[in-house]
């Protein structure tokens, strides 16, 4: 059966979005750094179904140049019945509205996503031009979340 759902312009909470990224075995986060990127962000909508948020998405950036459509995440159990896709409709709608011409939007679309991504408008970047990224302090997977001590 189809899970009936609604996108809300609304930020995750903190305890969500832990327990949405557990559920889809993406990195955990320390709470402190999901508050700051949650708080930091530029637009987010949650997929919420009888009550529970079931999926989020947010675009964060520097406000006038360079916006990234990221956190696109669905509980696994709701994958499949439209909601990502709803959720990056709600999401491109915001990035087509901004105000200021020639803004770049990016997004990093996880293994198999490109053609989720392209039927929303996004391109991929040419080979002389490939996206890049780089994890800082990547502890993976080490339930132990705090920061190694370095000798002074």
């Amino acid at each position: 059966m189809t899970p009936t759902f609604s996108i809300a312009r609304q930020t995750p909470t903190t305890d969500d979005y832990a327990r949405i990224i557990e559920a889809v075995g993406w990195r955990p986060r320390r709470p402190e750094a999901i508050e700051i990127a949650l708080r930091n962000s530029c637009f987010s909508v949650c997929a919420v179904s009888d009550g529970t948020v079931v999926g989020f998405g947010r675009v964060i950036g520097d406000g006038g140049i360079h916006l990234y459509v990221t956190d696109i995440v669905v509980l696994p159990e709701f994958q499949r019945h439209g909601i990502g896709t709803a959720i990056v409709a709600a999401l491109t709608r915001w990035v087509d509205e901004f105000p200021f011409p020639n803004t770049i939007v990016a997004v990093l679309p996880t293994p198999g996503l490109v053609s989720f991504y392209e039927r929303h408008g996004y391109k991929v970047q040419p080979s002389h031009s490939p996206a890049m990224s780089r994890w800082i302090n990547a502890k993976w997977p080490n339930t132990a979340l705090e920061p190694t001590p370095t000798a002074p």
